[in-house]
């Protein structure tokens, strides 16, 4: 199933709240930002092609544990 443009665009602020995460030394700021990722991939389109995202993003979520290690 081809991902949809809303799943597009819903992958594309996952990569950007990523980025931010990634940008800030702040513990309070990360745990922020870490609950939006979850809040933004828990309510995805069921079309959200997660081998989309770049490895960097990929290789953060595995950190997190939102994403399988297998990918």
């Amino acid at each position: 199933m081809d991902e949809s443009a809303l799943a597009a665009i819903q992958r594309q602020q996952i990569e950007v709240t990523i980025g931010e995460f990634l940008l800030t030394s702040d513990y309070y700021m990360q745990e922020s930002l870490k609950e939006r990722i979850r809040h933004l991939i828990a309510h995805a389109d069921p079309s959200l092609d997660i081998s989309r995202f770049s490895e960097m993003a990929r290789e953060e979520l595995q950190e997190m544990n939102l994403l399988p290690s297998d990918l």
